[in-house]
């Protein structure tokens, strides 16, 4: 297992007692790795897909925790790749993870480009670092220190990559 990996199967056991610290969690995992799904009849799937098994424990772990959310679970290997994908399909338990992370907007839109996590869900220092591991664990790597120092989180617009920054 590589060193990245090592930490994200550690990362993935802590599950934050608060729930404002789940939410922040959440939202930054859907944020980087989640796909909103909205059909013809205004219906809405959350699904996120990974290569990662501790990062769909993770997520999945959080859904139960924080929402009491069931999930459907697949499994997919292409080649040597395994890919983890957690669809929550329920329109009524959709819209539930996307109003309580941000996602959705106050009167119930949802934009399907989500561009950032809503500030609300950032405020206190606790919530940050929550946001932050489940961005490092969603997209992140980490070289091993005794070799050389290297830390990133690959995003897909310059936007989240600034909402991460700051």
């Amino acid at each position: 297992m590589s060193f990245s990996g090592a930490i994200k199967e550690e990362l993935s056991t802590l599950v934050p007692a608060a729930y404002h610290c789940r939410l922040a969690e959440t939202a930054a995992i859907l944020l980087l790795c989640g796909k909103i799904i909205l059909t013809e009849t205004d219906s809405c799937c959350v699904k996120i897909q990974t290569e990662n098994l501790p990062v769909a424990r993770k997520y999945f772990t959080l859904l139960k925790k924080t929402f009491n959310m069931k999930a459907e679970v697949s499994v997919r290997k292409s080649r040597e790749i395994r890919y983890y994908s957690i669809v929550i399909r329920c329109d009524k338990d959709a819209r539930r993870l996307l109003y309580g992370t941000r996602l959705m907007n106050q009167d119930g839109s949802i934009d399907g480009d989500v561009r950032q996590i809503h500030n609300s869900l950032l405020k206190q220092n606790c919530c940050r670092r929550a946001f932050i591991r489940g961005a490092f664990l969603a997209v992140g790597s980490v070289s091993d220190p005794e070799k050389s120092y290297h830390f990133e989180i690959v995003c897909a617009t310059e936007s989240k990559a600034r909402q991460i920054q700051s």
